[in-house]
């Protein structure tokens, strides 16, 4: 076969591909009618060996296999990413660390589409296969059974193409549950509002959902419109719509009375994405009370892997509910949606709430998930102040500076070139005479930023390269970017997401403001026009080296643990155990790679991987983790049995009970099975890391408000928390958040929090 994908399955000497070729027409050359493909054939053919193969697909996509990729990122890129990551889990785990602007982006923004991506490119072989050659034959399908089937899969291009065959539901129609008509009214007097008011004082709970269709597409809280009307569900197929555009008497009549009853706290709700309801809500000056469930936060705790929670995937998948085909005369479609929107989570909540409680997650759920909903929601009304005009010169000085570097690289090159394109620098490296010593998998000259770092020191071009490179990523995402994204109140108001990561953490979009750059000169320049407003300090709270004290904790390495426990430096620890360093100069020089190494053993680091951050060669990195696992036998115990559990149950957890499954885990092809294995051992350390900072979230946020503070929270990056004092409240706001950080969680080594304060975001670290 020639489809890429079976390239994973390479493994010499036991598997060895075959291939048909065909004669290349247009330069006429005659090749072999077979290929036979073994691992060198693969790497030489793809840049990676046979277990990247998944990975590569990953990244790149494959149109034909109707595998998405990540968006931006083609061959070239995933390549490139592979070698300097190792996979393409650690790329995304590193993201931050990528320097291509759209590349750095993709794996920010579309990690589950990647992992989704993963997933179709694996080529599953636990699967017990028995060959009778008479079923073999090519025979006609079963047009029903194959429209049901790809109806259930969401194969919707075959759905579509099956259709004239099967059954297609009507407005009633409920997929194959049982049928519940539903019974959706449009409420726009205060007689039947108070009607139906009557009717939610008397009822056990019941779930709400706004209609926003007017809303733009910003996600913050803070750029929400007042919603056209919102739906009350209290039975099952039973949903009104209150319709404030067209309430008799006025929207406020309207408004009071659902303010009232949205606003009690004995009376329990449900609601789909609270947070999208609270920037809603506000303004109508209504602060919902006692909503004890959302249905999105349920279903992404029960898998977190997911790339899809919108009500009408879960009903259909939970309940075999279809949202309706059509919809029917008197309703307009947004009111129609928000109704059976409301009818989906009234009858999911039940459910979902079960599997909450039997699978272990109420104190994930209830403790952290839930109550963090209005601190996000605070928190994205809050913004962060910069100061455009510092930003907007910072753009005219890098202008300036890509002139000055544009002019050096053509009088070097003799001509002028695209210095963005990979292509064009290697044509003109080749025209240098200047030799990388590396090839891109299309055969082009490799000019990633590794090879460029390596030929620096020899080549000014190469600098230059690297200088113009990074001046461009910064004037196009920050310096550019940031002043036009400022809201009316002359702050960014970006959005923090719970149900993205895989591992719990927070996600930043629109903008991004965890991935704000602070390791060069330049880079720190834009965290400084994060500024706070007159009269008040930035202040920052970080925890110090949280994924390792929650390794030790783990782990119960001994060593690890004293380090900690002695308040010991562990990269110097790490640097002399591992690394032999003996003297001051040699611990300096051993220090920033004992680091590199601590962190990635969190991440189950591979050779190949290590190899590729260290500058080593793999048997000098397998070295590397030999000798480290020899110094911590905890950690190597520990990494030992993750996968067993893993395997055992299915899942691996947090220290508070949050899951992550792994369905992968006893895949028989090895690329697959490894990858599931590093993030299992991964997932106990981030996920308990994730847990950690939302609860320092919650602690910190009820304690200033019980000390009746203005300081309030602005945002969350990894594992630091980001406030806006007033000066005359920075001591004691310092002392706070300290004191609830650090008692966030009681491990076996002390949490640690950095406190900074400044006048800008930067000098506040």
């Amino acid at each position: 076969s020639n489809d890429k994908d079976l390239c994973q399955l390479v493994k010499d000497p036991n598997i060895i591909g075959m291939r048909q070729n065909s004669t290349n027409v247009k330069r006429k050359v005659a090749v072999p009618p077979i290929e036979w493909c073994d691992e060198a054939w693969v790497e030489n053919k793809f840049g990676v060996p046979p277990s990247k193969v998944v990975d590569l697909l990953g990244l790149m996509g494959d149109a034909i296999d109707n595998i998405p990729g990540a968006p931006g990122i083609g061959e070239k890129g995933a390549l490139k990413l592979i070698l300097e990551h190792g996979s393409a889990i650690e790329a995304m785990d590193n993201a931050d660390k990528v320097t291509h602007k759209t590349y750095r982006e993709s794996l920010q923004n579309n990690q589950d589409i990647i992992r989704q991506s993963l997933e179709l490119a694996t080529i599953h072989t636990s699967v017990d296969v028995k060959l009778d050659l008479d079923q073999l034959k090519h025979c006609e399908p079963d047009r029903s059974a194959a429209y049901a089937l790809f109806r259930e899969l969401e194969f919707n291009a075959l759905t579509r193409e099956f259709a004239d065959s099967a059954t297609l539901f009507n407005v009633h129609g409920n997929g194959n549950a049982p049928a519940v008509e539903r019974k959706y009214s449009v409420i726009n007097t205060r007689e039947n509002l108070d009607g139906l008011i009557r009717k939610l004082w008397e009822t056990e709970h019941w779930s709400i959902e706004v209609d926003d269709s007017n809303s733009n597409e910003k996600t913050s809280c803070y750029y929400k419109e007042e919603p056209l009307g919102l739906a009350i569900a209290n039975s099952a197929g039973v949903s009104h719509y209150i319709d404030l555009q067209n309430f008799e008497g006025g929207r406020d009549a309207a408004v009071s009375p659902l303010r009232d009853i949205l606003s009690n706290g004995f009376l329990e709700k449900t609601a789909h994405d609270h947070k999208r309801d609270l920037g809603v809500l506000k303004m109508l000056n209504i602060e919902p009370e006692a909503v004890t469930d959302d249905t999105m936060i349920a279903a992404y705790l029960l898998d977190s892997t997911r790339s899809n929670y919108t009500l009408p995937y879960l009903a259909q998948t939970n309940l075999d509910l279809d949202a309706a085909a059509e919809i029917p005369e008197g309703f307009v479609e947004s009111a129609f949606r928000t109704c059976e929107r409301a009818d989906f989570a009234f009858q999911l909540t039940p459910l979902l709430r079960k599997q909450i409680e039997e699978n272990g997650l109420s104190q994930v759920y209830n403790e952290i998930e839930l109550p963090l909903i209005p601190v996000l929601a605070d928190i994205e009304n809050a913004g962060m102040k910069i100061d455009s005009d510092s930003l907007n010169a910072f753009s005219a000085f890098i202008s300036t500076e890509l002139d000055t570097l544009r002019e050096k690289l053509f009088a070097i090159s003799g001509r002028e070139f695209n210095i963005g394109s990979p292509k064009q620098v290697g044509e003109v490296f080749e025209e240098l005479n200047i030799s990388t010593g590396r090839k891109t998998a299309t055969g082009q000259v490799s000019t990633g930023r590794d090879v460029l770092d390596e030929l620096a020191p020899n080549y000014e071009i190469a600098q230059f390269i690297i200088d113009y490179r990074e001046l461009d990523k910064l004037k196009a995402t920050y310096a550019d970017a940031l002043p036009k994204m400022v809201g009316p109140d002359g702050r960014i108001h970006g959005c923090l997401n719970q149900t993205v990561a895989a591992t719990g953490r927070l996600s930043s979009t629109d903008p991004n403001l965890q991935n704000i750059p602070n390791r060069t000169e330049l880079g720190r320049r834009i965290r400084r026009a994060f500024i706070p407003e007159i009269g008040c300090k930035l202040l920052s709270a970080d925890y110090s080296q949280l994924e390792l004290r929650i390794l030790a904790h783990i782990t119960r390495d001994p060593v690890m643990l004293e380090a900690f426990q002695n308040n010991e430096d562990i990269h110097s620890n790490t640097a002399r155990l591992v690394f032999g360093a003996k003297n001051e100069k040699e611990l300096k020089e051993k220090r920033r790679l004992a680091k590199i190494v601590n962190f990635g053993i969190a991440y189950a680091v591979e050779a190949f991987g290590l190899s590729q951050r260290v500058g080593i060669s793999r048997t000098e990195a397998k070295q590397v983790i030999a000798d480290y696992f020899e110094t911590y036998k905890g950690i190597r115990k520990y990494m030992d049995d993750i996968p067993k559990v893993a395997r055992e149950k299915g899942y691996v957890e947090s220290l508070f009970g949050r899951r992550r499954y792994f369905p992968s885990i006893n895949d028989r092809n090895f690329s697959v099975r490894s990858r599931a294995e590093r993030e299992a051992i991964n997932m106990p350390i981030q996920g308990t890391a994730s847990d950690i900072v939302k609860i320092a979230m919650l602690k910190v946020d009820a304690a200033l408000k019980k000390e009746g503070l203005e300081t309030q929270m602005i945002m969350q990056v990894h594992d630091e928390l980001l406030f806006e004092a007033p000066k005359a409240e920075v001591k004691r706001a310092s002392e706070i958040i300290k004191r609830e950080m650090e008692a966030a969680a009681e491990l076996d080594v002390p949490l640690i929090v950095e406190i900074g304060v400044g006048d800008n975001w930067m000098d506040a670290k």
